[in-house]
């Protein structure tokens, strides 16, 4: 029986090794290691509706200019200032601690926050408290996610 298994398995082996060489010869030659398997045919695309041709319009013709003063027209308020584009704001990829200048890397998941991280979501009004990891739910998620992000916009901890 041992003689039986051994002969299927070394037929297997020796079939594995062939397919490899089989494939590296096609990569050395520059073909893919696996032929590609055939595309579905693509059907046919419907021909696109005929657009109804619309009735021109009718050309507007601008109003006569004014006639020129010898007065140099002048506003009379001035047209409020728009505010510089506000830039993007930077997200952290680390915080720092500011009490001890401690840096982390900006936790994937709240479970594995560190206790200063989630003690500055609670102190700067992110989150009301200090999630227990049996509260963890999808809900809670969110509102920590979202916080997390503001967090991570906030200078003080920002490395």
């Amino acid at each position: 029986m041992f003689e039986f298994f051994f002969t299927i398995s070394a037929g297997f082996l020796a079939y594995v090794a062939f397919d490899a060489s089989k494939a590296i010869g096609r990569v050395n030659r520059g073909e893919p290691a696996l032929a590609p398997k055939p595309k579905a045919p693509v059907p046919p695309k419907a021909a696109k509706p005929v657009a109804e041709k619309k009735a021109p319009t009718p050309k507007v013709t601008a109003a006569p200019a004014p006639a020129p003063t010898s007065k140099p027209a002048t506003k009379a308020k001035a047209a409020p200032a728009k505010p510089a584009a506000a830039e993007p704001v930077k997200l952290a990829d680390q915080l720092k601690n500011p009490a001890t200048g401690e840096v982390t890397p900006v936790p994937a998941n709240y479970r594995f926050a560190k206790k200063w991280v989630k003690d500055a979501l609670v102190s700067e009004k992110l989150l009301d408290r200090v999630y227990k990891p049996n509260e963890l739910d999808a809900a809670a998620d969110l509102k920590i996610k979202a916080a997390m992000d503001k967090l991570r916009a906030i200078k003080k901890y920002q490395a």
